[in-house]
């Protein structure tokens, strides 16, 4: 029989005597003509592909628990549907391919017999646990996107390379489970259709290899070599088989790298992008012509990939340039999922997103550059597109919004000695006569300190200190700038803070609710430098645990004072249109800021007041609203990763302090860190116990970047950088 006669009848029969046809012996001597691509091939009438959009479907997802026997026989029907479309496609190519080189032809038919045994396999096996073959519909996603390839390389690519590719994950993990369940003889039937898969990738992988272009990389030939929508991440099954894929012949560096690759399979993404200048472009207006500093542009690329923590499965980053492997390998054998990167540095429209559906987008902050930047993928959302930028978002930047809100917060209840009083609340001025003014006024009350604060600023910058003494030329002069081009400045006491805390809110669905707290490390100007991820009271003294959870008296005092502030911020936020992440600052000070008071929190006070006594803890509850992601939101999502019982701090580090301690290079730091502090996992390996990471790749690093640190204590976390001098090495004084 000819080679062509056996694949006519496996591709157009619809009866299984013809599906599993298998002749004693096949010759190639009559190859025929190429064939058209049928629309559908034959199939029995309950395995119709055509039914698949008029039946109710089943999905894969629904039944692969295997909580009861029926679900453990239709993971079976789902496997059988896969080799019955496998054997088919392998008919068509070798009807569609006739003058393919006769080896592969033939390698191509042994490999179609093997899925016809797998396929009989299945089907006896499904029989057995009462499963009729066509008892649910079956999908066409493999035929729609296989069938119309149009050539040989093609078809290694989609199918072997993909289609089979995933197999070695899946018959692997199925074959485990079905053994943990006692079920020996399905274990039997996986276990044999794992190791024909391993020499099905290898036909395939060693032809693949034939027709490539040389010039290009096996990975990059591979990828290059797919289209939409088949993806290097459809070679992908549950788990991740490295040792089978090794034992098909594929590569090292291909393996590592469809390890790291990341894509949506059909759910739409949400793209994630880092913009940190959000607020200052918030006070420059809508007009196009906002540049952000040297050092705010650093930042936004240094810092580019950080949204990777706070996406899930299958969303997208939007990034300058795509960290390095050697860097997401470190981060994923740590228990991280990664995300897909989508290199955008020559803006939106040269990224392969703008021609596919996307979710919500997810801009660090809403701004009109984000609304500019992310445009043309704002009609790409099939639930339609939520406005980038509303011009009412704008008062909820500002520091006169924050000030406004804590008045009204604490004009809403009764005097509490553990809040702040009115006293200490922000007053916006629109003259320097107006800030001089307020000036007087805090001294008269006993306030020697101040700080007047850009109305639009990003948190601990475009702000200035005053002391007793007049303010200088320099300090008149940047009010006068500050006024002139955003109208007011907010004047208020500076407080000798003591300890950084952040409720985290998320605004949805037309309510705002809390996430939790975070606890972060300023410097003596306000300006972020970490967070606590896990152990977020370690280090402070019984009295200030006390002052923060109330005691005895009132053990949820932190929480009652969300949900009261939850109440009074959600109709504002509502009303001006915020949606999606918001951070309230807040900081316990005290308000005769002494050395008794520093001594409370372990010498962590930022004050420098040589003023005796004690003094009085208060908690200030809105220092800033931010109507945006904040590091703090970042910390709470890398929480997941630490074990609870463990103390971590993050931190954003410089380069140049990094260097300044002797390091030739960030990545000479790097080194040094994980070969002193190697990460240590709990046992089920999903968290980190000990050790230290970076958060961002040091290889890329100009300016900026981040470090997690994990240890047994918080004395333990401050080890690890006591043996570097400068500012590197004064971090555990801040921590």
């Amino acid at each position: 029989m000819q080679i062509r006669e056996v694949a006519e009848r496996v591709l157009f029969g619809d009866s299984w005597e013809e599906k599993l046809l298998r002749p004693d012996r096949c010759d190639d001597s009559d190859p025929g003509t190429a064939i058209a691509t049928p629309r559908v091939p034959g199939r029995p009438l309950a395995l119709a592909l055509d039914s698949w959009k008029a039946r109710d479907k089943v999905r894969f997802g629904a039944v692969r628990s295997l909580h009861t026997e029926k679900d453990r026989g239709l993971v079976l029907h789902f496997f059988a549907n896969h080799e019955l479309l496998a054997l088919e496609l392998m008919a068509l190519a070798l009807l569609k391919f006739p003058g393919a080189p006769s080896k592969f032809r033939r390698g191509l038919l042994q490999t179609l017999y093997d899925e016809q045994e797998h396929l009989r396999l299945y089907r006896e096996r499904m029989t057995q646990v009462g499963i009729e073959f066509g008892e649910i519909p079956v999908s066409d996603f493999f035929w729609k996107t296989i069938a119309p390839m149009a050539s040989p390389m093609q078809f290694v690519t989609r199918l072997s390379m993909t289609l089979e590719q995933a197999n070695l994950d899946y018959a692997l993990h199925y074959a485990g489970l079905y053994g943990e369940l006692g079920d020996g003889d399905t274990k039997a039937i996986l276990d044999r259709v794992y190791v024909d898969e391993i020499g099905h990738v290898k036909h395939g992988l060693t032809w693949f290899n034939r027709w490539r272009d040389p010039e290009a990389s096996e990975w990059e030939a591979y990828a290059g070599a797919l289209s939409p929508p088949l993806t290097p991440n459809r070679a992908k099954g549950i788990g991740f088989n490295r040792q089978g894929r090794r034992q098909a012949g594929l590569s090292e560096a291909f393996i590592d790298e469809l390890s790291l690759y990341a894509r949506s399979r059909g759910r739409c993404p949400s793209v994630f992008w880092f913009n940190p200048a959000c607020e200052s472009e918030v006070a420059a207006g809508d007009n196009g012509t906002f540049t952000p500093s040297a050092p705010v542009q650093s930042l936004q690329k240094d810092l580019a990939s950080l949204p990777i923590f706070l996406g899930v499965r299958d969303d997208a980053v939007l990034v300058p340039q795509r960290p390095t492997s050697s860097f997401l390998r470190q981060l994923q054998e740590a228990g991280f999922t990664l995300p897909e990167f989508v290199e955008a540095a020559a803006g939106i429209e040269a990224t392969d997103l703008v021609d596919r559906d996307v979710g919500r987008l997810c801009p660090w902050g809403r701004s009109p550059g984000a609304a500019r930047y992310l445009q043309s993928l704002a009609g790409n959302q099939p639930d339609g597109a939520s406005e980038l930028w509303l011009s009412r978002l704008r008062p909820i930047y500002s520091k006169a919004f924050g000030a406004a809100q804590l008045r009204r917060f604490l004009q809403s209840r009764e005097p509490d000695d553990w809040l702040c009083d009115d006293a200490v609340v922000g007053v916006s001025c629109d003259s320097v006569a107006a800030v001089q003014a307020r000036l007087d006024q805090l001294r008269a009350r006993g306030w020697q300190r101040a700080v007047a604060k850009a109305n639009f600023g990003a948190s601990g910058r475009d702000q200035i200190q005053f002391g007793d003494a007049p303010p200088r030329p320099s300090q008149l002069g940047w009010l006068e700038n500050v006024i002139q081009h955003q109208g007011t400045v907010v004047v208020e006491p500076w407080l000798d803070r003591l300890v950084d805390l952040s409720l985290l809110l998320d605004v949805a669905d037309g309510r705002c609710r809390s996430l939790g707290w975070t606890r972060f490390i300023t410097n003596q100007r306000g300006q972020y430098l970490g967070s606590f991820v896990q152990g977020r009271i370690d280090g402070l003294a019984p009295a200030v645990r006390r002052f923060l959870y109330g005691g005895g008296k009132e053990p949820k005092r932190l929480q009652h004072l969300a949900d009261a502030l939850v109440a009074q911020l959600e109709r504002p936020l509502l009303d001006a249109g915020v949606v999606g992440p918001v951070g309230i600052d807040m900081i316990v000070y005290c308000d005769r800021a002494g050395a008794g008071a520093r001594e409370l929190v372990g010498g962590q006070g930022h004050g420098d007041s040589s003023d005796e006594g004690d003094g009085q803890l208060r908690l200030k509850p809105i220092v800033e609203i931010n109507p945006r992601y904040t590091m703090g939101h970042l910390a709470w999502r890398l929480a997941r990763h630490v074990n609870a019982a463990r103390t971590a701090v993050w931190l954003i580090l410089r380069c140049a302090d990094v260097e300044a301690a002797g390091f030739a290079s960030p990545q000479a730091f790097a080194t040094q860190v994980r070969e002193r502090h190697p990460l240590r996992l709990t046992p089920n390996g999903e968290q980190i116990s000990t050790g230290a990471i970076f958060t961002t790749d040091p290889s890329q690093a100009e300016m900026f970047l981040s470090l997690l640190v994990v240890d047994e204590s918080l004395e333990g976390c401050k080890e690890m950088f006591a043996a570097w001098p400068g500012r590197i090495g004064q971090w555990r004084l801040l921590c």
